[in-house]
């Protein structure tokens, strides 16, 4: 009988713990920026201009106008990729991003950014 408690009390022990977990992840606040292939939070991304090199030896890019300034972009071509490369801000709110070398054109899906 004893041991009868002795799980119970295991079992609530672990279902009061994944309430605790579920509600601080609830509670989490969103990384401040915005990320997407829609507007989400302010930027809007426009006059897209690839810089495309055959063969891996080569870096591609990708250059863009935010609609307003950032601090910090960052991008990323293929979905299935979860490596960003940094962009430099080059004037205003132009930003120029180098793809990273070994990456072919083939291989681009998406551009996915990412400002702050």
């Amino acid at each position: 009988m004893h041991r009868f408690f002795q799980i119970q009390a295991l079992a609530l022990t672990v279902v009061i713990a994944f309430y605790a977990i579920h509600a601080y992840a609830s509670s989490a606040q969103p990384i401040p920026g915005a990320e997407g292939i829609i507007t989400i939070s302010g930027w809007n991304v426009s006059g897209v201009r690839y810089r495309l090199e055959e063969g891996p030896s080569k870096d591609s890019a990708v250059e863009f106008d935010l609609d307003k300034p950032a601090t910090m972009v960052k991008v990323s071509v293929i979905s299935s990729s979860a490596l960003f490369s940094d962009c430099t801000n080059t004037t205003g709110t132009h930003w120029y991003c180098v793809i990273n070398s070994g990456t072919g054109i083939s291989e681009f899906d998406e551009l996915r950014v990412i400002a702050k």
